[in-house]
């Protein structure tokens, strides 16, 4: 029986390029593995993950499947040669983790490569750096799953780098869909509780304008 993916891993798989080979990274239990393996629109599948354990329970969600999948034991995309996958997809991980496994792998620097991001924290971090380092966002889906709110990120390369403003990195490219409003309410108490923290000053004054455009964004 095919797996049942919830909402976030659902966005994944449909921002994936049919035709092309592709790598699910921190691929834990296989169940997005299995599923894109089962579609037969990938002339490739890699199952990936750092531990031996989560792996062997993607080995067994897959065998079904066969030799349409590959599995790899290893850190990050060490796993891949480059080129090996042009689709590449890092769920199930927080931001700053996303971006290390980025870093470390310079050829990812490449507008052949389809990247599909799922942070699981710190949202605004990885829009932040993508921009920085040249990366667009070609789309993002917002869903929820197990009572999160979740950004699917859809990241090409561009070599176009630039430094995003303070809204954009909370919202990225999900103003008008389904939940926007209660997304935008928890990433603004987010501020509001880092502003706490903040002396007096520019930066806190700073924030402060950023929490009021979030609560009129909220409120449309």
């Amino acid at each position: 029986m095919l797996p049942t993916l919830d909402a976030r891993l659902t966005a994944a798989a449909q921002l994936v390029r049919p035709g092309q080979s592709v790598a699910d990274i921190g691929c834990d239990h296989g169940k997005l593995t299995a599923v894109l393996a089962a579609s037969g629109k990938y002339p490739k599948v890699i199952g990936a993950d750092l531990r031996p354990g989560p792996l062997e329970k993607a080995r067994v969600t897959c065998a079904p499947y066969g030799d349409k999948v590959q599995f790899r034991l290893g850190s990050g995309l060490a796993v891949l040669a480059p080129g090996e996958a042009e689709d590449i997809i890092i769920a199930g991980m927080g931001a700053e983790t996303i971006i290390e496994i980025l870093e470390t792998a310079p050829w990812v620097f490449d507008a052949r490569y389809n990247l599909v991001l799922v942070p699981a924290t710190k949202h605004s971090i990885l829009r932040r750096w993508l921009a920085r380092r040249g990366f667009a966002l070609r789309g993002e889906t917002l869903c929820q799953a197990a009572g999160r709110w979740y950004a699917v990120m859809n990241a090409q390369y561009t070599g176009d780098a630039r430094e995003p403003d303070g809204l954009y990195c909370l919202t990225g490219l999900t103003q008008g869909q389904p939940g926007c409003a209660d997304y935008y309410a928890v990433q603004n108490a987010k501020l509001k509780k880092y502003r706490l923290g903040l002396p007096d000053g520019a930066e806190k004054d700073a924030v402060g304008k950023l929490i009021t455009e979030m609560d009129t964004l909220a409120a449309r």
